[in-house]
């Protein structure tokens, strides 16, 4: 057979020869003879295949796979073993593989990754009719189904209703001055002029709007004059207002599906009741509208037909007062220095009744104006009672209000004209049938709508069927539970069975009973835990086995349950989605992926080839080259 061998090399060694050879001739005696042809000793030299491949010098021609008139490669082994060796061109590999590699999953991970949330803060302050409380949102800005995720970051607790500043409206600057700080602290500073601040007042503030119209407006003008002056937030007219009975029921409904998780699964969803001061709101969903007119609610792109309930006059406070004033009216004249029997206090305990109680607007039975300064003078057992963020700290801002309030309070009879002058004054009977009869007919609708000329009345039958799942989340539930020793799920014979013991108590065994409460707070637990049974079962309509379904609870999930969180989730729906821009855009994705995709075909094809070297030649740290 006949093979060329051309060199690459200059000098001595450069040209070609043409040999004809056996088959069976190796690539060794073929290196020596055309080194001999040439004058040359062979040591130091190697011969390629025509696909540069290095040839092994022990093998035949036939081995090798050398076709007859094939062209060979004459070259230095220095130069074969740096250039051509298979642990260089495995080195190049490796490194086109890893930028390969890591570039392709840094563009594709980029560009892929959700965009960083943007942060959307919200503040609302709950103006109640015995304190105030603000509180600070937080959720992720693109709001994926439509409606805010909210956390609560911060919240602060006010002393009295913002209604009792009427008198005194520069005094609200202090009042809000301390839970102003600590809220600018917990929003960071770049977003104070993104973050909308409301303020819903409630019950308290529509009592005043109903009989002290200015009056209530120079508190919102007040109020937004002290946010706009004392913060950077975002201050809206309207959304420093008075919210309706309706808009807090839905709200407080809003938070209880919410952390209970029916909103987000589109399950179906609970009833919410909720027990404050002034007022009581019953919200539930309705499917037979009937005389009802509901709201349609739309929450994480789902709908809800939801018809909520307020009634003023039916919270703890107020319910007091009416219950008071049927005491009195039941008596008829009263004689000099006469007492009142108080069944739902216990025997040996006396309490009095005061002109701002009986005289105010929930006991309003005619045309004159009420005093409305007991709507917010609260005693400083009932906060901490009911509201778990009452700070020690405020009573002494407390004890200041009730000086004030008495002494308006006297003022404010004489101009008013009330029917009741003097204080009253009452003994405990422990009765507790006497004590739930009396209670029971704050929900006697005729006789509510015959003595009372203010405020709502209500029973079970002016109602539509409450059914299903009911989550009563007031402070109060929970503070009764606890103190009373019942557990959650409690059946409505055991709970009528405890208060009855309860309200059967002399004063020593109250005490001995209760030895760690506070005295005026044990003094209560008769009326409060009865009028809550009353209100569930005569008010309500509530049997023993929808009793059953009904979770008393203030927190969700350890969450606090409060309706500010509902309000705030309801006006994120209208806020538009911030979508922020992604890190890489479609065509610098499409460049990286051109430029990285290259190296992995380079990196691809240079493997290749170290394959092909490592198969089919002998790198020299591997094969003796050298010829003898």
């Amino acid at each position: 057979m006949k093979v060329t061998v051309w060199s690459s090399l200059s000098g001595k060694l450069s040209g070609y020869l043409i040999v004809n050879v056996p088959p069976t001739h190796t690539i060794k005696k073929l290196l020596e003879s055309y080194c001999k042809y040439k004058g040359v000793t062979p040591s130091g030299y190697v011969i390629r295949s025509k696909d540069n491949l290095l040839l092994n010098p022990n093998k035949s021609l036939e081995e090798c796979g050398i076709d007859d008139g094939e062209t060979l490669t004459l070259g230095l082994s220095d130069d074969e073993e740096q250039t051509f060796g298979f642990g260089s061109w495995f080195l190049v590999t490796i490194i086109s593989l890893l930028i390969a590699a890591m570039g392709l999953t840094y563009t594709v991970w980029t560009f892929l990754e959700p965009a960083p949330s943007v942060q959307k803060y919200g503040i609302v302050m709950d103006a109640g009719s015995s304190h105030s409380e603000i509180y600070v949102y937080s959720w992720d800005g693109r709001k994926l189904l439509d409606t805010g995720d909210v956390t609560l970051i911060h919240r602060c607790f006010m002393a009295g209703g913002v209604s009792s500043f009427v008198e005194n409206v520069d005094g609200l600057r202090m009042y809000l001055e301390k839970c102003l700080d600590q809220t600018k602290e917990n929003v960071p500073q770049p977003f104070h002029t993104g973050t909308p601040f409301y303020v819903g007042a409630t019950a308290g503030m529509r009592i005043l709007r109903d009989f002290d119209p200015e009056g209530a407006s120079l508190i919102l003008a007040t109020l937004r004059e002290i946010l706009m002056e004392k913060t950077s937030f975002q201050i809206v007219h309207e959304n420093i207002d008075i919210i309706d009975g309706s808009e807090e029921g839905i709200s407080g409904w809003t938070a209880v599906n919410y952390l209970s998780g029916h909103l987000t699964k589109d399950e179906s969803t609970a009833a919410a009741l909720d027990v404050g001061g002034a007022s009581v709101q019953i919200t539930r969903t309705v499917v037979d509208n009937g005389t009802w007119t509901p709201e349609n609610v739309t929450l994480f792109k789902h709908d809800y037909m939801v018809l909520s309930q307020s009634f003023l006059c039916y919270g703890i406070g107020e319910a007091e007062h009416r219950y008071g004033y049927f005491l009195v009216s039941d008596h008829g004249t009263l004689q000099n220095d006469e007492v009142l029997v108080d069944p739902c206090l216990a025997k040996g305990i006396s309490h009095n009744l005061t002109q701002d109680q009986l005289n105010g607007p929930c006991t309003r039975i005619d045309e004159s104006k009420p005093l409305l300064m007991g709507v917010s003078q609260v005693k400083w057992h009932k906060l901490k009672k009911i509201f778990k963020n009452y700070n020690e700290n405020e009573a002494k801002h407390v004890s200041d209000m009730t000086e004030n309030f008495e002494s308006l309070t006297t003022e404010m009879s004489s101009k008013s004209g009330s029917k009741i002058s003097n204080t009253i004054f009452t003994n405990g009977s422990s009765d507790p049938s006497l004590c739930s009869e009396k209670i029971r007919r704050l929900f006697d609708l005729n006789l509510c709508k015959e003595t009372f000329t203010y405020g709502d009345c209500f029973n079970s039958e002016s109602l539509p069927p409450i059914s299903g799942d009911i989550v009563a989340f007031s402070g109060l539930f929970e503070q009764l539970f606890k103190v009373l020793g019942l557990e959650p799920g409690t059946s409505q014979k055991e709970f009528e069975t405890t208060v009855y013991e309860v309200c059967s108590l002399n004063a020593d065994d109250l005490y001995k009973r209760f030895p760690d409460m506070d005295r005026a707070l044990v003094e209560d637990l008769c009326f409060d835990a009865m009028y809550i049974y009353s209100l569930i079962t005569v008010g309500l309509g509530i049997d023993s086995l929808e009793w059953k379904r009904i979770q008393f609870t203030n927190e969700i999930e350890d969450t606090a349950v409060e309706w500010p969180m509902g309000f705030m989730m309801n006006r994120t729906t209208a806020f538009p989605a911030v979508i922020p821009p992604k890190p890489l855009g479609l065509p610098i994705f499409i460049l990286l992926l051109l430029l990285f995709g290259s190296f992995l075909i380079t990196g691809i094809l240079f493997c290749w080839h170290s394959y092909k070297i490592k198969n089919h030649s002998t790198s020299y740290q591997r094969c003796d080259l050298h010829l003898a």
